[in-house]
């Protein structure tokens, strides 16, 4: 479980998906807001950054398990949309600017993650 948690939280290495890909591979600098590799996500709405966050979870488990036959797109859907719903806006905020979860938000991921059998 924990293998698959770093998989998808350090993410791929394709830039259509890095954006989230990365997302909690490592906590945010202390100070100064730093941004994290990929895209982008400053001016991204929240639907848009769900589907950044569905779309990494996909591509992560298609790259260890068949995708289709496995519901990854219905797991990843559900990862997602919990992450989005458990999240703050400031929260979300700081996801959008650093592109990386914080402390606060991590574990509301990782809980989704669990939930959601990603």
């Amino acid at each position: 479980m924990k293998s698959i948690l770093a998989a998808l939280l350090v993410g791929s290495s394709l830039l259509a998906f890095t954006g989230l890909a990365h997302a909690g591979a490592r906590p945010p600098s202390e100070g100064a807001a730093t941004r994290g590799p990929g895209v982008d996500m400053r001016g991204m709405t929240d639907d848009q950054l769900r589907r950044r966050m569905q779309d990494a979870c996909v591509f992560k488990l298609s790259e260890r398990e068949e995708a289709i036959k496995t519901n990854a797109v219905g797991r990843c859907g559900c990862y997602a949309g919990n992450v989005m719903r458990a999240m703050s806006s400031d929260e979300a905020g700081e996801l959008r600017e650093t592109g990386v979860f914080g402390k606060s938000s991590r574990p509301k991921a990782e809980n989704a993650m669990r939930a959601c059998k990603v």
